[in-house]
C-alpha cells in the first residue's frame, strides 16, 4: 500500500512523490516524478523525469509504465508519445540495490487543451505544400483575447522541421472558431509526415493583454 504521497503542479506538468511499505531491512527509497506537459492535441510527447530519492541502498533500476500499454525500463529520464486520446495513468517504480522499492503514480490527459481545446484537425497536401485546417473553443470561464493555434511540422523521426501558428480573437466561453495553418512543405523524402498541435491563450482580462 503506497504511503506518503504528495502531489504539486509545477509549470503545467506534474511532480509526484510516493514510498511504499515493504521488508523492515533498511530505509526503501522515495518515488518521485515530474512530467511535463499533462495534457493536450495528440499525438502528445510527454518528458518524465525521475525526481526519486534512494534510502539505505542506491537506486539500481527504473521501471516506467505509461499507462497506455506501454512499459519501459530506462533511466531517470524518458520520453513517451501518446498517440490517442484518454485518461492514463503513468507510473514509475525505482528499485535500489537492496531490492526494496517504491511506486508513484500520475496522471496524463492526451486530446485536452485547457482551456482554448482544439476539436478537430486535419492534414492536407495542397499544391503549394501542406495546410492543417480545424475547429477550436474556448471550454473556459473566461473571455480569451487572443488564442495561439500552433502545428509542429515533423520528419519521419518525430524531428520538429518547421512550426507554423494561426492567431484567433475574442472567443467567449462556448465560442468556437475555424483556423487555417499552411506552409510550403511537401510530403515528400525531407518534408513533414507527422504533425503535433498545442494552444496559447491570454484572457483578457491579463496584464499583457492590448
Amino acid at each position: 500500500m503506497k504511503r506518503n504521497v504528495l502531489l504539486a503542479a509545477l509549470m503545467g506538468g506534474g511532480l509526484l512523490l510516493g514510498g511504499c511499505s515493504g521488508p523492515e531491512v533498511g530505509r526503501p527509497p522515495v518515488a518521485g516524478i515530474w512530467y511535463n506537459p499533462w495534457r493536450g492535441e495528440v499525438p502528445l510527447l510527454v518528458t518524465f523525469v525521475s525526481q526519486s530519492q534512494p534510502g539505505d541502498a542506491p537506486i539500481a533500476t527504473y521501471r516506467w509504465d505509461f499507462g497506455d500499454g506501454a512499459v519501459k525500463d530506462g533511466g531517470a529520464t524518458v520520453s513517451h508519445w501518446y498517440t490517442r486520446e484518454g485518461t492514463f495513468y503513468p507510473s514509475l517504480t525505482v528499485t535500489d540495490s537492496a531490492g526494496l522499492s517504491a511506486t508513484v503514480r500520475g496522471v496524463i490527459q492526451p486530446g485536452r487543451s485547457y482551456p482554448l481545446d482544439v476539436l478537430e484537425w486535419k492534414p492536407e497536401e495542397t499544391y503549394y505544400g501542406q495546410r492543417v485546417v480545424g475547429r477550436v473553443k474556448n471550454i473556459g470561464d473566461r473571455r480569451i483575447n487572443l488564442g495561439r493555434v500552433v502545428v509542429q511540422f515533423r520528419d519521419n523521426d518525430w524531428v520538429v522541421v518547421r512550426e507554423r501558428s494561426k492567431i484567433l480573437g475574442d472567443l467567449a466561453p462556448g465560442a468556437e472558431q475555424i483556423f487555417e495553418i499552411t506552409t510550403d512543405l511537401l510530403l515528400a523524402p525531407g518534408g513533414a509526415p507527422h504533425h503535433t498541435i498545442y494552444t496559447e491563450v491570454i484572457h483578457s482580462d491579463h496584464p499583457l493583454s492590448p
